[in-house]
């Protein structure tokens, strides 16, 4: 063995030994920091290569994009409120995204290339510029610009998040070789150590506890992911999948319902959208935090592997079996109401909600699909009869909300095949007996349904989006049929809330006159106040550019709103057309009387035309015509018919009032509830 000169300059075999024990230390003690650093350069490059990177975001903001445009087309497919409401919440969803990639890690990405950055902004400039679009749905201009914007908005996410990739992939090859060289170090270093036995068991060790913390990471990090897949992340409660499954274990673990019966309760809270409106959106988040940990409370003390799950917005769904039935389902429902009326301490004041519950039991053969179902459809029957109550499913509750989808889908069709037609109702001058105006109202006799009340499909057109439809067409058709009358009787129609939101209104009426050579001055324009109140200012604004066109502007239902007075002052109405509610009380109620005349008192110093409708008896026209009525409408003058019973109605007139009173009303086979358009 040949030692270095400074060693064989030493005294004594000892000093040579301890000298090379102190050089083999250092050397041992130099491996070990060597392969220290390695070992860390290595879990640091294994970190980050596991990280949730930016191509991954990129990614994600494609499928925000994708999905905001496949929710958008179902809308515009279907015309439902749900689908209205996921389109805009998708909406939000890829706002959010588009949001998140100016700062953090893809916001350094994107900063570090103007022509990244040029793009984001012009990326985040399309996303904000459609907000305004949405709330102007089921405009077909806002779908079709919405539309427009979001294939964009895809063509830019891919180009963005094409570079991502590449920046990713780049960034994964220099990680793997500097694993690849860190490990051909390690290898040496390994070689090196297991000639020091021992010492080389110690390291060993160490690296094997290594190894262990990060393999328990990956299984937390796993965990964690699978949590978040069947979790809420803001209530923490399970999601929609998880209840899902849950649901159909429980049925396919108890089918005959020996444990006790099955039973969904869905939950909605009254009142919701007000918190987020005043309070904010922070406020709403605490409020549906709260709701969570009230109801998981609240099941939790029930036992018996109850659960409760968020399914999004403010739904939630409670699962639980039951031994006594409806009775014992209908005290759970009332029980999760009381637990959740007690106040709610929020960042933005204390918050007193109700909610209102659907309840289902499930029945022999049911999927856990049609429970769920059947929960929902009696939600959906409480909150239209009354909120912050409890409403157990019933077979008819389907039987409605099949009658309404085949309504629903068949209004298009009912549109194209004349179904949906003109019928129109005399308003007469009481004194003469002369018919004085028409008025023109849906009516659609259906293939299957037969006579649908307007009472029912309007709200569902209104819903749908099909009012503005239907409105045009009643309109089209009126102008059309006013012409062709022997008599230059006026003629009016409705407009819906729909149709006086529309830009294009003005110009659809004018056209339409234009079309139909029906003079300006025979087409009166009805609104109701509630149709005002949506937004009186632009209301106001479209009324008066109506009325520059000649024709003249009703005040439907008057006095049945909040602030009647004040649109008397706002606008120069042409008439006022007094609700039937008040001369239906006429011959029992002294006050209904007095507001008539009231009215007819105050129109007379406006200089307002006045029409009072829905009368159907004698004494009624005395009673008006004593209080100086003179215009009225109702089923004693003729109920709503084709136009082709007009003609001889019209020639015939009145002679007298008492004629007028001896009139026949034509057959309908609708009961006596005037449509809304």
């Amino acid at each position: 063995m040949r030692f270095p000169s400074f060693l064989r300059r030493s005294g004594s075999i000892g000093d040579r030994f301890r000298h090379v024990g102190i050089l083999v230390l250092g050397l041992l003690v130099l491996a070990i920091l060597v392969h220290a650093e390695s070992v860390l350069t290595t879990s640091g490059a294994f970190e980050k290569s596991m990280r949730y990177d930016i191509a991954m975001s990129g990614l994600n903001g494609r499928v925000d994009a994708i999905t905001a445009r496949e929710r958008l087309s179902r809308y515009a497919a279907s015309g439902k409120v749900e689908d209205a409401e996921e389109a805009w919440l998708f909406y939000n969803i890829l706002a959010s995204r588009v949001d998140t990639w100016s700062s953090g890690a893809f916001g350094a990405f994107v900063a570090a290339a103007p022509s990244r950055k040029d793009a984001l902004d012009h990326l985040d400039g399309l996303v904000q510029g459609i907000e305004s679009d949405y709330a102007a749905l089921p405009d077909k201009a806002a779908l079709t610009r919405i539309d427009t914007v979001l294939a964009e908005a895809v063509r830019v996410i891919d180009r963005i998040g094409g570079e991502a990739l590449m920046s990713n992939l780049v960034e994964a090859q220099e990680i793997r070789q500097a694993l690849f060289q860190r490990q051909r170090l390690q290898n040496v270093l390994v070689e090196l150590l297991i000639a020091f036995g021992a010492i080389l068991l110690v390291f060993m060790s160490m690296q094997a506890r290594s190894l262990k913390r990060a393999r328990s990471s990956a299984e937390t990090a796993a965990r964690e992911f699978e949590f978040a897949a069947r979790h809420d992340p803001l209530t923490k409660l399970p999601n929609r999948l998880a209840f899902h499954d849950a649901l159909e274990a429980a049925l396919g673990e108890d089918p005959a319902g020996r444990r006790g019966r099955l039973t969904v309760l869905a939950l909605d809270l009254d009142g919701f959208k007000a918190v987020n409106d005043i309070l904010g959106h922070a406020s709403g988040d605490d409020l549906l935090r709260s709701v969570a940990e009230r109801l998981r409370r609240i099941v939790a003390a029930w036992g018996g592997g109850a659960l409760v799950s968020r399914l999004g917005g403010d739904e939630f769904t409670v699962l639980v079996g039951v031994t006594d039935g409806e009775r014992e389902a209908q005290a759970r429902a009332r029980q999760l109401i009381e637990g959740l009326h007690e106040a709610h301490a929020l960042s933005g004041g204390n918050v007193v909600v109700n909610a209102t519950i659907g309840v289902a039991l499930v029945r022999e053969g049911e999927s856990g699909s049609s429970l769920l179902q059947n929960a929902d459809l009696a939600l959906s029957h409480a909150k239209a009869t009354g909120k912050g109550r409890v409403q157990l499913y019933n077979g008819s509750m389907r039987a409605d909300a099949t009658r309404r989808r085949l309504i629903e889908d068949g209004i298009e069709g009912a549109l194209e095949n004349g179904d949906i037609a003109a019928h129109y109702q005399p308003q007469v001058d009481m004194e003469t007996g002369r018919i004085v105006g028409l008025e023109a109202l849906a009516r659609w006799r259906h293939s299957q349904l037969g006579w649908i009340a307007p009472s029912e499909f309007i709200p569902i057109a209104e819903a749908s989006g099909h009012i503005i439809d239907i409105g045009e067409r009643i309109l089209q058709t009126a102008c059309r049929d006013a012409v062709a009358l022997p008599l230059d009787v006026p003629v009016a129609v409705n407009l819906s809330v729909a149709q006086l939101a529309r830009d294009d209104l003005v110009d659809t009426v004018a056209a339409v006159l234009k079309r139909s050579r029906l003079p300006a001055s025979r087409l009166k324009l009805e609104v109701t106040e509630s149709v005002v109140m949506k937004d009186t200012t632009r209301a106001i604004a479209t009324l008066s550019r109506l009325k520059a066109l000649g024709v003249a502007i009703s005040l439907d239902d008057f006095g049945t709103g909040y602030s009647a007075l004040s649109y008397l002052r706002s606008f120069d109405w042409d008439e006022l057309k007094i609700d039937r509610s008040f001369v239906q009380s006429l011959e029992s109620d002294r006050h209904s009387l007095s507001i008539v005349t009231s009215i007819l008192e105050l129109a007379g110093r406006l200089d307002i035309a006045v029409t009072v409708e829905g009368v159907e008896t004698r004494q009624q026209v005395d009673l008006l015509t004593e209080a100086g009525c003179r215009i009225a409408q109702g089923f004693l003058f003729g109920a709503p018919m084709p136009v082709g019973d007009l003609p001889a109605l019209m020639l015939r007139g009145f002679a007298s009032r008492e004629a007028a009173t001896a009139v026949v009303r034509p057959a309908s086979p609708l009961s006596p509830v005037r449509g809304a358009v």
